[in-house]
């Protein structure tokens, strides 16, 4: 009679006794990839050294979530399957630290910051709603300002720095907010680094995926900027 010890998940997963996850509908995986699209994109624009290299560097990193999207592994198997990705992206950024300041290089560190955060994102398990695809962080505003008839700067304490720009006047006169960490945006001549989220929270910090799944409902708004990521 063959018998066999197993050593890891990974061994389980191949022989078909662990639950596989159609990773090709992950919406990780999904903002991911096309975050590296538009990284290739704005590595063109970039004004930095190597511009050629790291686009190149940028269509391998495109590869590589090609690999994890069509790879059928359970979240705990992707987590520990990142290794390339996350080579590519330190040399990318590594790079990007020279690059001359401007949006292009904000947005390009973002999508390096998202591709980084997946090992983190995969450990949530797998996940039913595209909101909790992204990191959350609480904190305090510490100074809000009026940039138009309509719209607030708001300087967000999260134990990092986020701008926040929102059309809220109650959000920006709130003292503890959760900050939606998406792309950057542009308004005007501020960017803003995110979306405030109708909660608080009496800690300073990203959230754990239990809080997350705490706020579920007032997660709207941000799953509506989600879906134009993904679906453009």
């Amino acid at each position: 009679m063959f018998t066999k010890n197993f050593s890891s998940s990974q061994e389980l997963y191949q022989f078909g006794l662990t639950k596989s996850m159609d990773t090709s509908k992950d919406f990780r995986i999904l903002i991911a990839e096309k975050g590296a699209a538009e990284l290739e994109k704005l590595l063109q624009n970039v004004k930095v050294q190597r511009r050629k290299e790291l686009v190149n560097l940028a269509r391998n990193l495109t590869n590589e979530i090609q690999i994890l999207k069509y790879s059928y592994m359970p979240p705990e198997e992707l987590a520990k399957s990142c290794g390339n990705l996350l080579n590519l992206a330190s040399e990318i950024s590594k790079a990007l630290a020279n690059a001359e300041e401007d949006f292009n290089k904000r947005l390009a560190e973002y999508w390096l910051d998202y591709v980084s955060s997946l090992p983190d994102l995969f450990e949530r398990g797998e996940i039913e709603r595209i909101g909790f695809a992204i990191r959350y962080f609480a904190g305090e505003i510490v100074s809000a300002n009026k940039i138009s008839n309509k719209l607030w700067l708001c300087v967000v304490d999260c134990g990092k720095r986020f701008d926040v720009v929102t059309n809220s006047e109650k959000l920006a006169s709130s003292k503890r907010v959760v900050v939606s960490h998406l792309p950057p945006r542009k308004f005007g001549d501020v960017v803003s680094d995110g979306m405030f989220v109708d909660a608080s929270f009496e800690k300073k910090g990203e959230l754990s995926f239990e809080e997350i799944r705490s706020i579920a409902d007032k997660l709207g708004e941000v799953e509506a900027v989600l879906y134009q990521i993904v679906e453009r």
